[in-house]
């Protein structure tokens, strides 16, 4: 019995994990249809965007334009994307964005197993970035908490086709969900992107 109890926890841990790693190249953005889904109401420059069916919300910049997909990414059972509509592309999608993924593991984990997952997030971050693009290099993960929600940030750099981007993948595990914010803008338009992403990040908020 006590082999069983000390079993469970890990396959239950594992499952979380493979929703994790199943988001694959959800940072890599293809976003080309009309915004759709959460409600947003305007308040002083920004979109306050809140999702009750995932359960979380954030304040996005104005200059920022909300996009979302006809159908989520791999792995991902929900995402949107608060795009600057002027930045750069490639073929039809916006490659400065603020990206919102959500994947839902089927279960809630216990304290225990969100403590591991948290940790666990440190080493995923790099394999989800490795699968963004061409080129791609993902920097030393950080410990992070967002409005108490702790997490992991890792910052990175992706070619995709042809034009180098640079950006922060937060990763948060809560309440059988695990989220991913995906910052991303060309080099030479991050300085004019990143201050509105850190708006958006600063806000989010989950439950």
């Amino acid at each position: 019995m006590r082999g069983c109890r000390s079993t469970q926890p890990r396959l239950r841990l594992a499952a979380l994990v493979l929703a994790v790693v199943a988001l694959g190249a959800v940072a890599a953005l293809a976003l080309a249809a009309a915004g759709c889904g959460g409600q947003a109401a305007t308040i002083q420059g920004v979109d306050h965007y809140t999702n009750a069916g995932f359960h979380f919300s954030l304040d996005v910049d104005r200059r920022l334009t909300e996009w979302r997909s006809a159908t989520a990414a791999s792995g991902a059972a929900f995402e949107i994307a608060f795009v600057d509509a002027a930045g750069a592309r490639a073929g039809g999608r916006h490659l400065d964005a603020l990206t919102v993924s959500v994947v839902d593991t089927g279960t809630s984990p216990t304290s225990e197993e969100a403590a591991q997952l948290t940790a666990s997030l440190r080493t995923l971050g790099a394999t989800m970035v490795a699968k963004m693009g061409s080129a791609a290099q993902a920097g030393d993960p950080s410990q992070v908490t967002v409005n108490g929600q702790a997490g992991v940030v890792v910052p990175f750099g992706v070619t995709v086709s042809g034009q180098r981007l640079v950006g922060w993948l937060y990763l948060f595990a809560a309440g059988g969900h695990i989220y991913a914010l995906t910052a991303s803008a060309r080099s030479d338009h991050w300085s004019a992107d990143s201050p509105l992403f850190v708006r958006a990040i600063d806000s989010f908020r989950i439950g």
